[in-house]
Protein backbone atom coordinates (compact mmCIF):
# COMPACT_ATOMS: atom_id res chain seq x y z
CA UNK A 1 0.00 0.00 0.00
CA UNK A 2 1.05 3.61 -0.45
CA UNK A 3 2.64 5.39 2.50
CA UNK A 4 0.31 7.75 4.40
CA UNK A 5 2.13 10.82 3.10
CA UNK A 6 1.74 9.75 -0.52
CA UNK A 7 -1.92 9.02 0.05
CA UNK A 8 -2.22 12.69 0.98
CA UNK A 9 -0.26 13.58 -2.16
CA UNK A 10 -2.75 11.70 -4.30
CA UNK A 11 -5.62 13.43 -2.52
CA UNK A 12 -4.17 16.80 -3.52
CA UNK A 13 -3.76 15.52 -7.08
CA UNK A 14 -7.38 14.48 -7.38
CA UNK A 15 -8.63 17.68 -5.82
CA UNK A 16 -6.57 19.56 -8.42
CA UNK A 17 -7.99 17.78 -11.46
CA UNK A 18 -11.54 17.97 -10.12
CA UNK A 19 -11.20 21.70 -9.47
CA UNK A 20 -9.68 22.10 -12.93
CA UNK A 21 -12.62 20.31 -14.53
CA UNK A 22 -15.04 22.57 -12.66
CA UNK A 23 -13.00 25.63 -13.66
CA UNK A 24 -13.20 24.69 -17.34
CA UNK A 25 -16.96 24.16 -17.06
CA UNK A 26 -17.52 27.52 -15.37
CA UNK A 27 -15.31 29.32 -17.89
CA UNK A 28 -17.28 27.75 -20.75
CA UNK A 29 -20.46 28.96 -19.04
CA UNK A 30 -19.09 32.49 -18.98
CA UNK A 31 -17.84 32.25 -22.57
CA UNK A 32 -21.34 31.33 -23.74
CA UNK A 33 -22.64 34.31 -21.69
CA UNK A 34 -25.19 32.17 -19.89
CA UNK A 35 -27.03 33.60 -16.91
CA UNK A 36 -26.12 34.23 -14.16
CA UNK A 37 -22.50 35.24 -14.96
CA UNK A 38 -19.96 33.41 -12.80
CA UNK A 39 -16.90 35.60 -13.30
CA UNK A 40 -16.10 35.97 -9.60
CA UNK A 41 -16.57 32.25 -9.04
CA UNK A 42 -14.27 31.45 -11.98
CA UNK A 43 -11.60 33.75 -10.52
CA UNK A 44 -11.85 31.97 -7.16
CA UNK A 45 -11.66 28.56 -8.84
CA UNK A 46 -8.54 29.65 -10.69
CA UNK A 47 -6.82 30.53 -7.41
CA UNK A 48 -7.88 27.33 -5.62
CA UNK A 49 -6.93 25.07 -8.54
CA UNK A 50 -3.43 26.55 -8.83
CA UNK A 51 -2.83 26.54 -5.07
CA UNK A 52 -3.98 22.93 -4.67
CA UNK A 53 -1.92 21.75 -7.63
CA UNK A 54 1.21 23.51 -6.38
CA UNK A 55 0.69 22.14 -2.86
CA UNK A 56 0.35 18.57 -4.12
CA UNK A 57 3.34 18.91 -6.40
CA UNK A 58 5.49 20.47 -3.68
CA UNK A 59 4.54 17.77 -1.17
CA UNK A 60 5.45 14.99 -3.57
CA UNK A 61 8.75 16.61 -4.55
CA UNK A 62 9.67 17.09 -0.88
CA UNK A 63 9.06 13.39 -0.15
CA UNK A 64 11.49 12.39 -2.93
CA UNK A 65 14.30 13.84 -0.84
CA UNK A 66 13.62 11.23 1.89
CA UNK A 67 14.39 7.54 1.57
CA UNK A 68 11.14 6.52 3.29
CA UNK A 69 9.03 8.96 1.18
CA UNK A 70 7.28 10.15 4.33
CA UNK A 71 7.12 13.16 6.63
CA UNK A 72 8.00 13.20 10.31
CA UNK A 73 4.92 15.23 11.32
CA UNK A 74 2.48 12.80 9.72
CA UNK A 75 -0.44 13.57 12.04
CA UNK A 76 -0.09 17.32 11.68
CA UNK A 77 0.09 17.00 7.88
CA UNK A 78 -3.00 14.78 7.81
CA UNK A 79 -4.97 17.30 9.88
CA UNK A 80 -3.80 20.26 7.78
CA UNK A 81 -4.59 18.43 4.52
CA UNK A 82 -8.04 17.47 5.83
CA UNK A 83 -8.70 21.08 6.83
CA UNK A 84 -7.63 22.21 3.33
CA UNK A 85 -10.24 19.88 1.82
CA UNK A 86 -12.94 21.26 4.12
CA UNK A 87 -11.97 24.86 3.37
CA UNK A 88 -12.06 24.14 -0.37
CA UNK A 89 -15.64 22.92 -0.09
CA UNK A 90 -16.68 25.88 2.07
CA UNK A 91 -14.95 28.32 -0.29
CA UNK A 92 -16.70 26.83 -3.32
CA UNK A 93 -20.10 27.15 -1.64
CA UNK A 94 -19.38 30.70 -0.46
CA UNK A 95 -17.95 31.63 -3.86
CA UNK A 96 -21.23 30.86 -5.62
CA UNK A 97 -22.91 33.63 -3.67
CA UNK A 98 -20.20 36.24 -4.20
CA UNK A 99 -16.87 37.20 -2.65
CA UNK A 100 -15.32 35.10 0.10
CA UNK A 101 -15.87 36.42 3.64
CA UNK A 102 -12.74 37.77 5.32
CA UNK A 103 -12.70 35.08 8.00
CA UNK A 104 -12.66 32.32 5.36
CA UNK A 105 -9.80 33.96 3.46
CA UNK A 106 -7.89 34.27 6.75
CA UNK A 107 -8.45 30.57 7.50
CA UNK A 108 -7.18 29.66 4.03
CA UNK A 109 -4.03 31.72 4.60
CA UNK A 110 -3.42 30.16 8.02
CA UNK A 111 -3.95 26.64 6.66
CA UNK A 112 -1.72 27.38 3.67
CA UNK A 113 1.02 28.68 5.99
CA UNK A 114 0.85 25.53 8.13
CA UNK A 115 1.10 23.30 5.04
CA UNK A 116 4.05 25.27 3.70
CA UNK A 117 5.82 24.98 7.06
CA UNK A 118 5.26 21.22 7.32
CA UNK A 119 6.29 20.52 3.73
CA UNK A 120 9.27 22.87 3.86
CA UNK A 121 10.67 21.00 6.86
CA UNK A 122 10.90 17.75 4.85
CA UNK A 123 13.65 19.08 2.55
CA UNK A 124 14.91 22.36 4.04
CA UNK A 125 18.11 22.44 1.95
CA UNK A 126 16.64 21.79 -1.51
CA UNK A 127 16.78 24.86 -3.83
CA UNK A 128 13.60 23.71 -5.58
CA UNK A 129 11.72 23.74 -2.28
CA UNK A 130 13.16 27.19 -1.43
CA UNK A 131 11.74 28.69 -4.62
CA UNK A 132 8.46 26.83 -4.22
CA UNK A 133 8.08 28.20 -0.69
CA UNK A 134 8.92 31.72 -1.87
CA UNK A 135 6.27 31.66 -4.60
CA UNK A 136 3.48 30.35 -2.40
CA UNK A 137 4.61 32.60 0.46
CA UNK A 138 4.17 35.66 -1.78
CA UNK A 139 0.71 34.41 -2.71
CA UNK A 140 -0.26 34.01 0.95
CA UNK A 141 1.03 37.52 1.70
CA UNK A 142 -1.07 38.85 -1.18
CA UNK A 143 -4.17 37.21 0.24
CA UNK A 144 -3.51 38.91 3.59
CA UNK A 145 -2.95 42.31 1.94
CA UNK A 146 -6.27 41.90 0.17
CA UNK A 147 -7.99 41.90 3.57
CA UNK A 148 -6.68 45.36 4.47
CA UNK A 149 -9.23 48.20 4.11
CA UNK A 150 -8.36 50.64 1.28
CA UNK A 151 -7.07 54.03 2.39
CA UNK A 152 -8.74 55.96 -0.44
CA UNK A 153 -10.99 55.55 -3.46
CA UNK A 154 -8.07 54.85 -5.82
CA UNK A 155 -6.96 51.87 -3.74
CA UNK A 156 -10.45 50.38 -3.96
CA UNK A 157 -9.72 49.53 -7.59
CA UNK A 158 -5.94 49.64 -7.74
CA UNK A 159 -4.90 47.48 -4.78
CA UNK A 160 -6.98 44.36 -5.62
CA UNK A 161 -5.85 44.51 -9.27
CA UNK A 162 -2.20 44.88 -8.30
CA UNK A 163 -2.36 42.04 -5.75
CA UNK A 164 -4.05 39.72 -8.24
CA UNK A 165 -1.56 40.57 -10.95
CA UNK A 166 1.42 39.93 -8.68
CA UNK A 167 -0.04 36.60 -7.59
CA UNK A 168 -0.64 35.33 -11.11
CA UNK A 169 2.36 36.95 -12.80
CA UNK A 170 5.01 36.50 -10.08
CA UNK A 171 4.02 34.23 -7.17
CA UNK A 172 2.43 31.30 -8.99
CA UNK A 173 4.98 31.23 -11.85
CA UNK A 174 7.81 31.20 -9.28
CA UNK A 175 6.39 28.17 -7.49
CA UNK A 176 5.57 26.54 -10.83
CA UNK A 177 9.12 27.02 -12.15
CA UNK A 178 10.33 25.09 -9.11
CA UNK A 179 8.08 22.18 -10.14
CA UNK A 180 9.35 22.51 -13.70
CA UNK A 181 13.02 22.32 -12.75
CA UNK A 182 12.34 19.25 -10.65
CA UNK A 183 10.67 17.70 -13.71
CA UNK A 184 13.83 18.47 -15.70
CA UNK A 185 15.71 15.98 -13.52
CA UNK A 186 13.16 13.34 -14.49
CA UNK A 187 12.98 13.77 -18.28
CA UNK A 188 16.49 15.04 -19.15
CA UNK A 189 20.18 14.38 -18.52
CA UNK A 190 21.01 17.75 -16.94
CA UNK A 191 23.28 17.76 -13.90
CA UNK A 192 22.00 18.89 -10.48
CA UNK A 193 24.63 21.66 -10.26
CA UNK A 194 23.58 23.16 -13.59
CA UNK A 195 19.90 22.95 -12.67
CA UNK A 196 20.41 24.67 -9.32
CA UNK A 197 22.41 27.53 -10.85
CA UNK A 198 19.96 27.94 -13.67
CA UNK A 199 16.97 27.83 -11.31
CA UNK A 200 17.88 31.06 -9.56
CA UNK A 201 18.61 32.82 -12.86
CA UNK A 202 15.24 31.77 -14.25
CA UNK A 203 13.55 32.89 -11.02
CA UNK A 204 15.04 36.36 -11.45
CA UNK A 205 13.75 36.59 -15.02
CA UNK A 206 10.28 35.43 -13.90
CA UNK A 207 10.16 38.09 -11.18
CA UNK A 208 11.33 40.79 -13.59
CA UNK A 209 8.82 39.92 -16.33
CA UNK A 210 5.92 39.35 -13.92
CA UNK A 211 6.49 42.59 -12.02
CA UNK A 212 6.61 44.63 -15.22
CA UNK A 213 3.42 43.02 -16.52
CA UNK A 214 1.74 43.80 -13.19
CA UNK A 215 2.58 47.51 -13.51
CA UNK A 216 0.37 47.92 -16.60
CA UNK A 217 -2.78 48.83 -14.59
CA UNK A 218 -0.79 51.55 -12.81
CA UNK A 219 0.28 53.12 -16.10
CA UNK A 220 -3.27 53.00 -17.44
CA UNK A 221 -4.44 55.03 -14.44
CA UNK A 222 -1.96 57.83 -15.27
CA UNK A 223 0.04 57.45 -12.09
CA UNK A 224 3.61 58.88 -11.73
CA UNK A 225 5.67 59.47 -14.85
CA UNK A 226 8.30 56.92 -13.84
CA UNK A 227 5.67 54.17 -13.98
CA UNK A 228 4.78 55.18 -17.53
CA UNK A 229 8.46 55.17 -18.54
CA UNK A 230 9.03 51.72 -17.01
CA UNK A 231 5.88 50.34 -18.64
CA UNK A 232 7.01 51.57 -22.05
CA UNK A 233 10.45 49.98 -21.63
CA UNK A 234 8.73 46.76 -20.51
CA UNK A 235 7.55 46.18 -24.08
CA UNK A 236 11.10 45.07 -24.88
CA UNK A 237 12.28 43.78 -21.50
CA UNK A 238 9.46 41.27 -20.85
CA UNK A 239 9.85 39.23 -24.06
CA UNK A 240 13.62 39.07 -23.53
CA UNK A 241 13.14 37.82 -19.95
CA UNK A 242 10.64 35.16 -21.05
CA UNK A 243 12.90 34.04 -23.89
CA UNK A 244 15.75 33.70 -21.40
CA UNK A 245 13.55 31.32 -19.41
CA UNK A 246 12.95 29.38 -22.64
CA UNK A 247 16.68 29.36 -23.40
CA UNK A 248 17.47 27.84 -20.01
CA UNK A 249 14.76 25.23 -20.55
CA UNK A 250 15.94 24.32 -24.04
CA UNK A 251 19.00 22.47 -22.74
CA UNK A 252 16.81 20.03 -20.80
CA UNK A 253 14.33 19.58 -23.65
CA UNK A 254 17.12 18.94 -26.16
CA UNK A 255 18.89 16.38 -23.96
CA UNK A 256 16.05 14.01 -23.13
CA UNK A 257 16.43 10.67 -21.37
CA UNK A 258 14.28 7.56 -21.67
CA UNK A 259 11.42 8.88 -19.52
CA UNK A 260 7.97 8.35 -21.11
CA UNK A 261 5.73 9.98 -18.48
CA UNK A 262 4.65 13.02 -20.55
CA UNK A 263 6.43 15.27 -18.04
CA UNK A 264 8.36 16.91 -20.90
CA UNK A 265 5.11 17.40 -22.87
CA UNK A 266 3.36 19.30 -20.08
CA UNK A 267 6.57 21.22 -19.37
CA UNK A 268 6.71 22.32 -23.02
CA UNK A 269 3.06 23.42 -22.94
CA UNK A 270 3.73 25.49 -19.80
CA UNK A 271 6.72 27.11 -21.50
CA UNK A 272 4.61 27.97 -24.56
CA UNK A 273 1.92 29.50 -22.35
CA UNK A 274 4.58 31.60 -20.60
CA UNK A 275 5.79 32.94 -23.95
CA UNK A 276 2.26 33.66 -25.21
CA UNK A 277 0.77 35.00 -21.95
CA UNK A 278 3.17 37.40 -20.21
CA UNK A 279 5.83 37.13 -22.92
CA UNK A 280 3.65 38.38 -25.78
CA UNK A 281 0.18 39.56 -24.70
CA UNK A 282 1.43 40.87 -21.36
CA UNK A 283 4.31 42.77 -22.93
CA UNK A 284 2.11 44.11 -25.72
CA UNK A 285 -0.24 45.74 -23.21
CA UNK A 286 2.33 47.31 -20.88
CA UNK A 287 2.99 50.60 -22.79
CA UNK A 288 0.66 53.38 -21.64
CA UNK A 289 -0.48 54.18 -25.19
CA UNK A 290 -1.74 50.58 -25.50
CA UNK A 291 -2.95 49.75 -21.98
CA UNK A 292 -5.26 52.76 -21.81
CA UNK A 293 -7.22 51.17 -24.68
CA UNK A 294 -6.95 47.47 -23.82
CA UNK A 295 -7.29 47.44 -20.02
CA UNK A 296 -10.46 45.55 -19.11
CA UNK A 297 -10.96 44.07 -22.60
CA UNK A 298 -10.67 40.45 -23.65
CA UNK A 299 -7.01 40.97 -24.41
CA UNK A 300 -6.42 41.48 -20.71
CA UNK A 301 -8.64 38.52 -19.81
CA UNK A 302 -6.96 36.05 -22.17
CA UNK A 303 -3.51 37.13 -21.02
CA UNK A 304 -4.56 36.29 -17.45
CA UNK A 305 -6.02 32.97 -18.61
CA UNK A 306 -2.89 31.86 -20.48
CA UNK A 307 -0.66 32.95 -17.59
CA UNK A 308 -2.80 31.05 -15.08
CA UNK A 309 -2.63 27.87 -17.15
CA UNK A 310 1.17 27.88 -17.01
CA UNK A 311 1.35 26.62 -13.38
CA UNK A 312 -1.64 24.36 -14.07
CA UNK A 313 0.20 22.66 -16.94
CA UNK A 314 3.28 22.11 -14.76
CA UNK A 315 1.11 20.68 -11.97
CA UNK A 316 -0.39 18.20 -14.45
CA UNK A 317 3.14 17.27 -15.50
CA UNK A 318 4.15 16.56 -11.90
CA UNK A 319 0.96 14.50 -11.43
CA UNK A 320 1.87 12.39 -14.48
CA UNK A 321 5.43 11.90 -13.27
CA UNK A 322 4.46 11.18 -9.66
CA UNK A 323 1.76 8.66 -10.61
CA UNK A 324 4.22 6.77 -12.80
CA UNK A 325 6.90 6.72 -10.11
CA UNK A 326 4.48 5.56 -7.42
CA UNK A 327 3.40 2.73 -9.72
CA UNK A 328 7.01 1.92 -10.54
CA UNK A 329 6.43 1.98 -14.32
CA UNK A 330 7.94 4.34 -16.89
CA UNK A 331 4.79 5.08 -18.86
CA UNK A 332 2.35 7.87 -19.72
CA UNK A 333 -0.36 7.03 -17.12
CA UNK A 334 -2.99 9.46 -18.51
CA UNK A 335 -1.99 9.08 -22.18
CA UNK A 336 -1.44 11.51 -25.01
CA UNK A 337 -5.11 12.13 -25.84
CA UNK A 338 -5.80 14.36 -22.78
CA UNK A 339 -2.59 16.28 -23.41
CA UNK A 340 -3.41 17.08 -27.03
CA UNK A 341 -7.05 17.90 -26.26
CA UNK A 342 -6.01 20.35 -23.55
CA UNK A 343 -3.15 21.79 -25.61
CA UNK A 344 -5.14 22.37 -28.79
CA UNK A 345 -8.09 23.63 -26.76
CA UNK A 346 -6.20 26.20 -24.69
CA UNK A 347 -4.11 27.45 -27.63
CA UNK A 348 -7.15 27.56 -29.92
CA UNK A 349 -9.30 29.48 -27.48
CA UNK A 350 -6.35 31.75 -26.79
CA UNK A 351 -6.16 32.68 -30.47
CA UNK A 352 -9.94 33.18 -30.66
CA UNK A 353 -10.09 35.35 -27.54
CA UNK A 354 -7.06 37.36 -28.67
CA UNK A 355 -8.80 38.08 -31.96
CA UNK A 356 -11.96 39.02 -30.10
CA UNK A 357 -9.93 41.34 -27.87
CA UNK A 358 -8.43 43.13 -30.85
CA UNK A 359 -11.84 43.57 -32.47
CA UNK A 360 -13.37 44.73 -29.18
CA UNK A 361 -10.59 47.26 -28.58
CA UNK A 362 -10.94 48.77 -32.03
CA UNK A 363 -14.73 48.79 -32.40
CA UNK A 364 -15.68 49.60 -28.80
CA UNK A 365 -12.79 51.71 -27.46
CA UNK A 366 -11.63 53.49 -30.66
CA UNK A 367 -14.63 53.56 -33.04
CA UNK A 368 -17.15 53.86 -30.18
CA UNK A 369 -19.73 51.21 -31.11
CA UNK A 370 -22.14 50.18 -28.33
CA UNK A 371 -21.05 47.27 -26.13
CA UNK A 372 -24.03 45.08 -27.10
CA UNK A 373 -23.40 45.60 -30.81
CA UNK A 374 -19.72 44.66 -30.47
CA UNK A 375 -20.61 41.52 -28.52
CA UNK A 376 -23.00 40.47 -31.29
CA UNK A 377 -20.25 40.88 -33.88
CA UNK A 378 -17.93 38.72 -31.78
CA UNK A 379 -20.27 35.70 -31.85
CA UNK A 380 -18.18 33.68 -34.38
CA UNK A 381 -15.04 34.11 -32.29
CA UNK A 382 -17.01 33.26 -29.13
CA UNK A 383 -18.07 30.03 -30.82
CA UNK A 384 -14.45 29.13 -31.57
CA UNK A 385 -13.48 29.89 -27.97
CA UNK A 386 -16.34 27.68 -26.73
CA UNK A 387 -15.11 24.83 -28.93
CA UNK A 388 -11.67 25.30 -27.36
CA UNK A 389 -13.11 25.06 -23.87
CA UNK A 390 -15.06 21.94 -24.85
CA UNK A 391 -11.79 20.36 -25.98
CA UNK A 392 -10.17 21.31 -22.65
CA UNK A 393 -13.13 19.90 -20.69
CA UNK A 394 -12.99 16.61 -22.59
CA UNK A 395 -9.24 16.40 -22.09
CA UNK A 396 -9.44 17.03 -18.35
CA UNK A 397 -12.30 14.51 -18.02
CA UNK A 398 -10.21 11.78 -19.69
CA UNK A 399 -7.17 12.81 -17.65
CA UNK A 400 -9.15 12.52 -14.40
CA UNK A 401 -10.67 9.15 -15.33
CA UNK A 402 -7.37 7.56 -16.36
CA UNK A 403 -5.61 8.98 -13.30
CA UNK A 404 -8.20 7.26 -11.12
CA UNK A 405 -8.22 3.95 -13.02
CA UNK A 406 -4.41 3.77 -13.04
CA UNK A 407 -3.84 5.01 -9.51
CA UNK A 408 -0.91 3.33 -7.72
CA UNK A 409 -1.72 0.42 -5.45
CA UNK A 410 1.63 0.28 -3.67
CA UNK A 411 4.60 2.52 -2.97
CA UNK A 412 7.87 1.91 -4.75
CA UNK A 413 10.81 2.50 -2.48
Amino acid sequence: MMTPTRRLVYRFFFQTVLLLFLLALVTLWNTLRLSPPLNTFAHLLRHLTILTGLLGGGLYIATTYRTDNQIADETALRVAAGLWTILLLVALIAGLSGQLPSWLTLLLVVNLTILLTLIGRIAPHAPVIHLWLLGLGISAAGMLLGLLPPANEVQVYLLPALITNLQFNVAYPLAAVALGFWLMHRFSNITPDWANRSLYSVAAFIVLAGTLVSLAPLAALSTPDWVEIVSNCALFIIPVACWMVAAHSYRALSDRNATHTLAAHWFSLALLLLLLGPGFLGALQTPFVVSRWTLGTRLTAIQHTLTAWMPIALSLGVINQAAAEMRGRNWRVTGLIPFWLVSFGIIGLGLAESGAGLVQTYLERIVGLPFAEVQRLLTPLDTLAAVGWLSVILGIAIYTLTLWLRRPRSTVE
